[in-house]
């Protein structure tokens, strides 16, 4: 059985197709889009998750290149080819931090298309010199033009922690997609892709009929690839990767579920994977965390910190949609950002309430957040948070919460004061981090009728139900009182593994744990 070709950093339609690459046939979501939504329309997706694909597919449609979309879905669908004059900026090309760097790189997309035309703007504005290239181009060819905005927001998200540059680059970019209103009548079809909404850019407040498509249930599959297309288009690379892993087929399916799918972009729950995840997994037959692992999400470290975002506060949250699709300069909390950059998802959707529950979607991004947020709560030296996960992971292996909360205790008394440990929450985030990055399951603040049990955990013989006191007077006989008079084994009973109370006193002064002790 021989490999196929991936497209591994090939975003361009017409390369996939010619060179033979794997292609997932998104194109009857491109006539639609085209043919039977409104003429301007925003898509908002996490990065790589297949926004530039979709892009270069729409450009190619809309310049008529038949030949291209042969044997696909289209093909069947459009019926009257035409060739539409084409603006495609790839934004993302403007990577530039600083105001003048962007000035030119937006100067050098414009003047790509002026030279194509002979027309010379370098003495107007940059929304004067968009305004020019779409009435001559309608004035040449007699069709109104499309314009292409990929990844719009790319130039923005670039200094999102830089307030003051990101006002003077969001000024500038408003001059360049201000006069798209004005135009309307000469456009054929406007799209923009990016990650989220800017309340304050002129694309969203001049285009008075644009619509944000990004939660409508006919374009949940649009991009990334669903579990109906994997189950479609990938079978032979499943058993391929499964027979050199030495697992099953369905073993490998479920392997890959668990792994890389789990996102839902809207109600009808419709089941995605992450496509670069996927298509460089079968590229190199080996699984890996290859889209958490594609680029460092610092500034997004600096956003949860900004609003004291707790780990805590990330699985099974019950939002409006109001509270999740807001635009980033409106945002009250790290909620919004998290969702649209595919950190968290849909998890479920109540029709009844209008309610929906969000979550972390896959393993690859669970695993991924609690190891990039653990600067936010371990020791900055990489040694100490190595020789206490180890010491952690013997003990609980070894079934031994003695030792595990020993280390433990001696880790805490060595942080420096000004990390995140002040707090019953903050020592729970703490322990959930540890716990999370080992692989042992564990949950935290867990209701059941009678109140909220802090921790528990639960090893392949053991389960560990803690309850915390931060209190330099509380005693951990008062921790085990309470767990005994909550009831808080009652959610357990029914398991065959051994149950275990610890009661935990923590000393808010030093900042550590006092004392425990354990009863069975």
């Amino acid at each position: 059985m021989s490999r196929r070709r991936f497209p591994v950093g090939v975003q361009d339609f017409e390369s996939i197709i010619k060179d033979g690459f794997v292609y997932v046939d998104k194109t009857e979501y491109v006539y639609d889009l085209a043919n039977n939504y409104g003429n301007a329309m925003f898509l908002s997706r996490p990065r790589r998750f297949g926004k530039s694909l979709l892009c270069s597919t729409l450009k190619h449609y809309f310049m008529g290149h038949k030949e291209l979309f042969q044997g696909l879905a289209i093909e069947k669908l459009e019926k009257d080819w035409r060739e539409y004059p084409v603006f495609h900026f790839d934004m993302s090309q403007c990577k530039n931090d600083d105001p003048e760097g962007v000035k030119q790189s937006l100067d050098l997309l414009l003047k790509n298309y002026e030279k194509k035309y002979n027309l010379s703007g370098e003495k107007l504005s940059y929304g004067d010199r968009l305004k020019m290239l779409i009435l001559t181009v309608q004035e040449l060819t007699g069709n109104r033009a499309v314009l292409i905005f990929d990844e719009y927001d790319s130039p923005v998200l670039n200094v999102i922690d830089d307030p003051e540059k990101m006002k003077a680059i969001r000024s500038i970019y408003n001059t360049f997609y201000g006069p798209v209103k004005s135009m309307a009548e000469h456009l054929r079809f406007v799209f923009l892709t990016g990650i989220t909404k800017f309340s304050q850019m002129s694309i969203f407040s001049t285009i008075n009929n644009l619509s944000n498509i990004s939660m409508d249930e006919e374009c949940e599959g649009l991009c990334g690839i669903t579990a109906q297309e994997i189950e479609r288009d990938f079978k032979e690379d499943i058993d391929m990767l499964a027979q050199k892993s030495r697992k099953s087929s369905d073993e490998m399916m479920q392997l890959l579920r668990d792994r890389f799918d789990g996102y839902h972009f809207g109600p009808g729950l419709v089941d995605v994977y992450n496509p670069f995840s996927i298509v460089n997994t079968f590229s190199r037959m080996v699984i890996k965390d290859y889209w958490f692992g594609s680029a460092t999400p610092s500034a997004l470290i600096k956003i949860l910190d900004k609003y004291n975002f707790k780990l805590n506060d990330i699985e099974n949250k019950r939002v409006y949609e109001s509270s999740f699709d807001q635009p980033f300069d409106n945002m009250q909390s790290a909620l919004p950002i998290l969702y649209q950059s595919g950190y968290l998802t849909i998890k479920d959707y109540d029709f009844e309430r209008n309610v929906y529950t969000l979550g972390i979607p896959n393993g690859e991004v669970y695993d991924g957040l609690y190891s990039c947020l653990m600067p936010l709560y371990l020791s900055p030296n990489p040694d100490d948070n190595t020789s206490l996960l180890m010491a952690v992971q013997d003990a609980m292996h070894d079934d031994d919460i003695d030792a595990a909360l020993t280390a433990v205790q001696s880790y805490l008394s060595s942080l420096p004061y000004d990390l995140s440990n002040k707090t019953e929450r903050d020592f729970e985030t703490i322990l959930k981090v540890l716990f999370d990055c080992l692989g042992i399951k564990n949950d935290v603040e867990v209701r059941n009728a009678r109140g909220r049990c802090d921790v528990v955990l639960k090893s392949r013989t053991t389960i560990y139900v803690l309850e915390l006191k931060i209190s330099t007077t509380a005693t951990v006989d008062e921790a085990l009182a309470q767990i005994n008079e909550k009831n808080y084994l009652i959610p357990y009973w029914n398991d065959p593994r051994r149950k275990v109370k610890v009661g935990v006193t923590v000393d808010p002064e030093e900042r550590t744990i006092k004392e425990w002790k354990v009863v069975e």
